[in-house]
């Protein structure tokens, strides 16, 4: 028996109980107005195996009927009806709060190359960084073509003398010049230191007698 059966009853045996006047149907017993009416109050469910309860309250000719009825036994699982239809779209939700960043995953593999963009705007002049560290020096390249002669500068300022150099070789001696003039006769000079004398001569021949 299910809870609306037991409801069913339990309004039966009242109406058994308190009849309206002028019924014939049984004796009158506890015999209510013609004008009795019977509203439902509240409905509890008991606990599951207790038995059912009912009171009546309220003033005559309007009662109200309260009902307790058990709770039954679980039925068996009953067979998974066909799917229904898919309900409308509803409307999209706000939006929730931001969600702390989560660890970073492995780094996935490489994908494939794309296709070249197009190049973008220029962007604007950067400041110029500070010079890096002098590289190696390269192999001498290829003479290049003869430029053509620039504008004389300006004669600079004469440079400091340098040392002298070392003294060169000797040259040929040169051909003999012309006999120049016969200059003026010089003042005589002072009478020189007599010389040492000289050792004696031979002796001459003797003469012829006079």
């Amino acid at each position: 028996m299910n809870n609306v059966e037991r409801a069913r009853c339990i309004i039966e045996n009242f109406n058994r109980c308190y009849r309206p006047a002028g019924c014939c149907c049984i004796a009158q017993t506890n015999v209510v107005p013609g004008n009795m009416t019977i509203q439902i109050g509240t409905v509890t469910t008991g606990a599951p195996g207790s038995a059912a309860a009912a009171s009546i309250t309220g003033v005559s000719p309007n009662f109200i009927l309260n009902l307790t009825i058990p709770q039954g036994p679980t039925g068996p699982t009953g067979p998974i009806g066909p799917t229904g239809l898919t309900g409308p779209t509803g409307a999209t939700g706000a939006t929730g709060l931001q969600g702390e960043i989560g660890p970073t995953g492995p780094e996935g593999p490489t994908g494939p190359t794309g296709s070249t963009g197009d190049t973008g705007a220029t962007g604007l002049q950067g400041e110029i960084g500070p010079t890096g560290p002098e590289g190696p020096t390269g192999p001498t390249g290829p003479t290049g073509d003869t430029g053509a002669t620039g504008l004389q500068g300006e004669i600079g300022p004469t440079g400091p003398e340098g040392p002298t150099g070392p003294t060169g070789p000797t040259g040929d001696t040169g051909a003999t010049g012309l006999q120049g003039e016969i200059g003026p006769t010089g003042p005589e000079g002072p009478t020189g230191p007599e010389g040492p004398t000289g050792p004696t001569g031979p002796t001459g021949d003797t003469g012829a007698a006079a």
